[in-house]
């Protein structure tokens, strides 16, 4: 039992030596990180505006237009819901594209209002069309008023 135990003894004394001596020492380490860092400092300053560092494209934001918004209205009296694409989210475009669509002259002015589901009825402006979303739907009464001479449009929700 002895010489078994003298046996691993020694065997662990000779890899605890083996160890040791390819690990490098402290101040070895040390002076070689120094000197690495000093290297990598001096790259540093002597970088230019042909170095590796400046050469890499700068990164440029992708520029996407608008996607249209396409809604789809209906008089009660219809069927078959229509479709108003808008290319842009403005009160204009939206006049243009309900004018196109009901056949109301280019000249007459028109009125565009909201009628929510409470009854409230809403002047219309470009912050609310922004708000609408693609394939919003709707149901619409156009009212000629002769009086004052213009078209009144209301989108019910």
């Amino acid at each position: 039992m002895t010489i078994g135990s003298n046996l691993c003894n020694e065997m662990s004394n000779l890899t605890f030596r083996k160890d040791r001596e390819s690990k490098r020492s402290i101040s070895q380490a040390l002076t070689t990180t120094t000197n690495s860092s000093q290297d990598n400092a001096q790259h540093m300053i002597n970088a230019g505006p042909s170095d590796d560092i400046n050469d890499r494209p700068s990164k440029l934001a992708r520029i996407q237009p608008p996607r249209p918004v396409t809604l789809y209205v209906k008089k009660s009296e219809e069927r078959v819901y229509s479709a108003l694409c808008l290319s842009k989210l403005t009160l204009d475009s939206l006049k243009e594209e309900v004018a196109a669509k009901y056949a109301i002259p280019k000249n007459m002015p028109v009125k565009l209002y909201k009628r929510t589901r409470k009854g409230l009825l809403i002047h219309m402006d470009t912050r609310m069309v922004e708000q609408f979303q693609d394939e919003d739907d709707f149901l619409v009464e156009v009212n000629f008023q002769n009086k004052e001479g213009i078209f009144e449009v209301t989108f019910l929700y």
